[in-house]
């Protein structure tokens, strides 16, 4: 709510604030019937999870409002302060689902998970490409930021945008997973995705978006 109100009391965040409350507004949408659950049971997790999404997403919108002032820094910092108490939560129900054994989600022979990528991407958001030594993007991937990340190994279908609007679907493989660190709160989790199978056309517009934002670097051998 802290950062609802702030974002629609000023004026400079206008050209953001539609998706800015629309993220906002989806976390609160899940948070308010989370709440009325059992803190443990998947529907409530779940939701949590869900929010804790959104709001990542509107952490990275903000990454370019960084100078606009006071209603930034009290959207950040309310958003900030949601994760952290979130954050355990959902990690403790994670935990104790692998103690009773619980598998993890995972493709069926049938078809791979769908990834979709809430926001377009730009030169701001926690979404990108990455690669290796080879400096190929074909041979490596897109690290897709998420408080959810699949098993490694996972056979996935991402579907994003780029800007202009250009949509992309590209399969792929869950390569790595980055976990949410709250000492290292501006490095967003997520898992790296590598492509298994692009399109040509596809691959041009990537490399043709690279080429303004360097793609982040994985070492395979680590």
């Amino acid at each position: 709510m802290a950062a609802l109100e702030a974002c629609q009391a000023n004026p400079a965040l206008t050209d953001l604030l539609d998706e800015l409350v629309q993220n906002l507004a989806k976390a609160q949408g899940k948070l308010f019937p989370a709440i009325k659950l059992p803190p443990d049971s998947p529907a409530s997790v779940d939701m949590m999870r869900r929010a804790m999404d959104y709001l990542a997403q509107s952490l990275s919108i903000l990454q370019e409002t960084r100078d606009i002032g006071e209603a930034a820094e009290i959207t950040a910092a309310s958003i900030a302060r949601a994760l952290k108490a979130l954050h355990p939560v959902v990690k403790a129900a994670k935990d104790e689902a692998a103690t009773r054994s619980i598998p993890p989600a995972s493709p069926t022979d049938s078809g791979a998970l769908s990834v979709n990528v809430n926001t377009m991407l730009n030169m701001s958001t926690d979404h990108q490409f990455y690669n290796g030594f080879s400096q190929n993007i074909e041979e490596g991937g897109i690290f897709v930021a998420t408080f959810d990340p699949k098993p490694i190994d996972s056979r996935v279908i991402v579907n994003f945008k780029l800007p202009g609007g250009r949509p992309v679907t590209a399969r792929g493989l869950v390569h790595w997973v980055r976990e949410y660190n709250p000492m290292t709160p501006d490095m967003a989790p997520g898992m790296g995705v590598k492509f298994t199978d692009l399109l040509p056309e596809d691959k041009k517009a990537i490399e043709e978006y690279v080429s303004k934002r360097a793609p982040m670097f994985y070492d395979d051998d680590k």
